[in-house]
């Protein structure tokens, strides 16, 4: 039986066969010293530690003794198994698969590190956050900090002896962060006094490590109002003395942690610094820098976002498939009208079958949609021109804020399907697919939120270079197009992704001008380009994918003489795992091509009107 939580064989599909990372960056560069072998079994290793040791931990995490993370006594303490987790994580190195060697990291492609995390977000998202901000902020100390400890803080921060967050939020200052309140007192050894509350902060406090180290966003005394007058700061949570061990605690006190919708078992708090005038900080890159210097761990959590999207879509699509082959609920629609037809599994009811194609379709392009954001990243990487690593780099922007906003609410979708399969079963909390749909929600709104997103990508992607990156990323579109359309079974569906394409890039450019004569258009319209852009960039990933698909199944017709023999193939469809797994790769392009990419000309055309009702409307008129 496959597996409820995480979908290898899909992984392994896309990076070798489709992104063809064994050609395209195995052996090259940073990672000269890996092979495909030694990719599958970092794979395998990561399914066997999703399955055997998070996967049991979800309903504990949400259901468990004690439930989630909790606050008490001024102290926040996580679930008993986070404890043996982050053991099992850290030294597995886990932290590190795509870091340098000078590090301590494993210079795998950033693809590896995806893939492995899609797994591990799968089984428990809540659990999976706490080394991913780690993560992030020690990309931030190596990239840009270079003050005192810093030796000691990479050290500490990849190894997960010491853990890291992101703190941006404040009460008053959400997605306008050039509110924040935060102020930073210079001092006379050159660091900072940091005074202010941050709130929403993820991972925020814990008992998984004996200190926590959290970037800071503050403005200088006397530096401008806004975003340009802030500056980002290193503030752990407990001193550091010159010999690199622990002081007293550094006047980060923790108020209270939220009482959420979902992912229970991650503390998401409120930090009070320098309450009482002893909070320490250390400035990192250059003053009034604090938010170009963000924005690089904003971007990577926002590309892993959109992976926590498409993993707990994942699992709750998976886990809905077998439950639909195991609830057995009326007859074939066959035989329906004779009382004594057997009763059969609702995965033969064809309501059911499209909610299940529906998912699968979804999370399967969604899958590769955002591997290609990471697989970006690594041809840059060994990109041998300056012009060619600008164009991978070029794509990655555009991507992001697709693959962040797009790949969360289309995942929201996909586990509001698996509740509805399950019926009221799925709506009770001894099934987990209710607490993946609560777990879900936050992804839509964390790291910017999608509205965000969409105003990110109209008013800064599309035109960054003139087009360029946006035209570079169209062109990467075309090869598999073409090759769809050379085949008679994809030939439809190559025409409908290529329409939807055209129409995204005709809409761009409408849209562009609509900013100066009518901005309200293509403002109100923003969220819905980009989910129409998402339609479409999918659209081509599933044609992508059934053109390999249809080359696999083609090979094994004619290793098992079945080629040209609808008999034999049937037979081989029947009672062979990889031409069914090739198989349901062709129809799931079909389903989505033909249900979704097949809009995106229609839904665009409608953005283009001159539909502005939702300015209009008076305040009062909302509601009277």
């Amino acid at each position: 039986m496959a597996s409820k939580w995480v979908d290898e064989r899909d992984i392994k599909f896309i990076l070798h066969d489709v992104l063809d990372i064994d050609n395209q960056v195995l052996g090259k560069g940073l990672h000269a010293d890996h092979d495909a072998e030694m990719v599958d079994m970092v794979l395998a290793e990561a399914a066997k530690f999703a399955e055997n040791e998070l996967a049991p931990t979800y309903p504990d995490e949400d259901r468990g003794k004690p439930i989630g993370a909790e606050f008490k006594d001024g102290k926040v303490t996580t679930p008993d198994s986070y404890k043996r987790l982050w053991q099992l994580y850290t030294e597995g190195g886990w932290m590190t698969v795509s870091d340098s060697y000078e590090v301590g990291g494993q210079q795998f492609p950033q693809t590896i590190y995806a893939a492995s995390n899609n797994m591990f977000l799968a089984c428990n998202q809540a659990f999976i956050m706490y080394p991913g901000l780690t993560h992030g902020a020690a990309r931030l100390v190596e990239d840009f900090y270079q003050g005192p400890f810093r030796d000691l803080l990479l050290e500490k921060m990849y190894s997960g002896a010491w853990a890291g967050t992101m703190c941006l939020t404040e009460p008053g200052a959400g997605s306008d962060v050039g509110m924040l309140k935060t102020t930073a007192r210079r001092n006379a050894d050159g660091s900072f006094s940091i005074t202010g509350t941050k709130s929403f902060i993820s991972s925020g406090d814990h008992d998984l490590t004996e200190n926590i180290i959290h970037p800071v966003l503050a403005r200088i005394e006397g530096d401008p109002a806004g975003t340009k007058g802030i500056s980002i700061f290193l503030v752990p949570k407990y001193k550091i003395k010159a010999d690199g061990s622990l002081g007293e605690l550094n006047d980060v006190i923790t108020g209270n942690i939220e009482h959420k919708m979902g992912i229970h078992g991650n503390a998401t708090c409120t930090l009070n610094f320098g309450e009482n005038g002893n909070c320490v900080g250390y400035l990192m890159g250059e003053e009034c820098q604090g938010m170009p210097i963000m924005f690089h761990m904003m971007n990577e959590e926002r590309q892993g976002v959109g992976m926590m999207g498409v993993a707990l879509a994942s699992s709750a699509y998976r886990h809905a498939l077998q439950f639909a082959k195991e609830r057995i609920q009326g007859s074939n629609i066959v035989n329906m009208k004779d009382p004594d037809a057997p009763k059969v599994p609702i995965i033969q009811h064809p309501d059911v079958r499209r909610m299940l194609l529906a998912m699968k379709s979804h999370v399967e392009g969604l899958r590769l949609l955002t591997l290609l954001c990471y697989h970006c990243m690594d041809m840059a990487k060994v990109a041998e021109t300056e012009e060619e690593k600008d164009k991978w780099g070029g794509m990655v922007e555009v991507l992001t804020p697709i693959v962040k906003a797009y790949c969360t609410d289309r995942g929201m979708y996909v586990n509001d399907l698996a509740i509805q399969t399950y019926g009221g079963y799925g709506y009770c909390k001894e099934y987990p697919v209710e607490q993946m749909m609560r777990d879900q929600k936050i992804n839509c709104i964390y790291e910017g939120t999608n509205g965000i997103q969409a105003l990110d990508l109209l008013g800064r992607k599309l035109g960054m270079k003139k087009g360029l990156y946006f035209m570079n990323l169209l062109g990467e579109t075309q090869a598999a197009v073409a090759t769809a359309k050379a085949n008679s079974d994809l030939a439809r569906e190559a025409g409908l992704v290529e329409n939807a394409l055209n129409a995204v890039a005709a809409a761009a450019m409408d849209f562009r001008g609509l900013i100066k004569t009518n901005p309200f258009v293509p403002l109100i319209g923003a969220s819905d380009f980009l989910n129409c852009f998402g339609d479409a960039l999918t659209g081509w990933c599933h044609i992508w994918m059934a053109n390999v698909a249809t080359q696999k199944l083609n090979e094994l017709y004619a290793a098992n003489g079945a080629a040209g023999d609808p008999a034999k193939q049937f037979e081989l469809l029947m009672n062979n795992k990889e031409a069914q797994f090739f198989s349901g790769k062709i129809e799931g392009a079909k389903f989505f091509i033909g249900r979704v990419t097949a809009l995106v000309p229609a839904k665009l055309d409608v953005l283009k009107q001159d539909e502005t009702s939702a300015m209009r409307i008076t305040e009062e008129a909302f509601a009277v």
